[in-house]
């Protein structure tokens, strides 16, 4: 039977926490480069990289493509050589990749250079997440992940913050100084991983293959998983896109929806994975977070019925709370089930296909729900809605397959 949650003090007394709390901190100090960079970086591309809006579409479905592609491979490569060595590794060429995309002359550099950090930052959020496994007790695998969620999301409104002020500058020079402010945050990062004691390395296993991409029902998991995270292009791309050409809201209720969303989940996301401690309650979040996607969607869809910019603004609103409740009860869920169902003495292979689904998303998503969107207009948030209700429920069912005859000793990350 297991016993209540274990308070603050409790967790700050385990033994292996302090090393938690350095990849919390590196994951801090990234994030801030990384809010610099969403801000930036496509206008960087535009104005001084030399690309035309089309292809810097293209540019970036190409980009986390290859990301998605290769998230598996360097999950693995951090099982065989060290999931903290090759975590450094990603952030230095992080790093190498902003200075390129800051220096480069040409385009087909720059677009060299978007590839390679896409890659990098693909196959750093399988290590940091596999070095998780390895150095937080399983019981505590949800909540301190949801502890690293929140200091991330301040990270990045903090750095979204000092973007803007590059974008009102609106000059090159200070376009390429934020890309090498992010550049060296990324070594800074890489510095403080290396307090990582040795023990964060998973054990190698000689002759054996990668088993992670052959456990069917694991990525059948994995899948879903990705299709729900396409509320992740939906609130970066295409609802600026939509709520300025499609609503009679005013203009600065696309920085509005980013408020709320940061401030949601800075208050709420590490009580909500404090609820999420058994697989069937984790399979609960997430059908109650497809069903909530489903209804944002259908406020999105409502808010264009009225051409009144007090009542839009307020729909609008309401549509992202909705989103945001959402947002944070699929997060937990999905930690919880990605730690349950893999391999805990091969984690950098079982996160890497489970962490595949981001950068997959990331890379259909933009072109396809702006197509479905932008083109159906209210048909084509219901379809979008639809299919964050279904996959939510699909994702019980497919868990509870994947659940049952797992070949090894599965983790238990939430109960103690």
């Amino acid at each position: 039977m297991a016993s209540a949650s274990p308070s603050p003090a409790a967790l700050t007394a385990v033994p292996r926490r302090r090393p938690a709390t350095t990849l919390l901190r590196a994951q801090l100090v990234t994030a801030v480069g990384d809010g610099c960079f969403y801000v930036t970086f496509v206008v960087y591309l535009v104005q001084v990289g030399d690309l035309r809006p089309a292809q810097v579409g293209g540019l970036l479905t190409v980009a986390w493509g290859a990301g998605f592609l290769l998230t598996h491979p360097l999950g693995a490569l951090g099982d065989r050589i060290g999931l903290r060595r090759v975590t450094i590794l990603l952030s230095v060429a992080t790093a190498a990749a902003l200075l390129t995309l800051a220096s480069a002359p040409k385009p087909w550099l720059v677009s060299s250079a978007c590839v390679a950090y896409a890659i990098a930052q693909s196959g750093a959020g399988a290590t940091r997440q596999a070095l998780l496994v390895s150095l937080v007790p399983s019981t505590q695998l949800v909540t301190v992940r949801a502890g690293i969620q929140t200091a991330v999301n301040a990270g990045i409104g903090l750095g979204a913050a000092f973007g803007g002020l590059a974008l009102l500058s609106g000059t090159p020079t200070v376009y390429r100084a934020a890309l090498v402010g992010d550049a060296a945050l990324f070594v800074v990062s890489a510095i403080m991983l290396t307090r990582l004691p040795p023990a964060a390395r998973a054990p190698v296993r000689t002759g054996r293959g990668w088993d992670a991409p052959r456990d069917t029902r694991y990525v059948v998991v994995a899948a879903l998983n990705a299709v729900l995270y396409l509320y992740m292009p939906m609130l970066s791309v295409l609802l600026p896109l939509y709520l300025t050409s499609r609503t009679a809201a005013p203009r600065w209720i696309v920085a509005a929806v980013f408020v709320v969303n940061t401030l949601g989940v800075l208050g709420w996301q590490r009580r909500t994975a404090r609820r999420v401690i058994t697989l069937a309650e984790a399979t609960r979040a997430i059908r109650l977070a497809g069903l909530a996607l489903c209804a944002a969607c259908v406020l999105f869809w409502t808010a264009t019925a009225t051409t009144d910019p007090a009542v839009t603004t307020g729909l609008l609103l309401a549509a992202v709370a909705v989103q945001v409740a959402g947002e944070l009860r699929l997060a937990a869920g999905s930690w919880c089930v990605g730690f349950a169902l893999a391999d805990p003495t091969r984690p950098g292979q079982w996160q890497g296909v489970y962490s595949s689904g981001v950068p997959l998303a990331r890379a259909v998503g933009p072109a396809a729900l702006t197509t479905l969107v932008m083109v159906w207009s209210g048909p084509g948030w219901l379809v979008l809605g639809l299919v964050f209700l279904a996959t939510g429920l699909t994702t019980t069912l497919a868990v509870t397959w994947a659940a049952h005859r797992r070949p090894f000793q599965r983790l238990d990350p939430g109960a103690t």
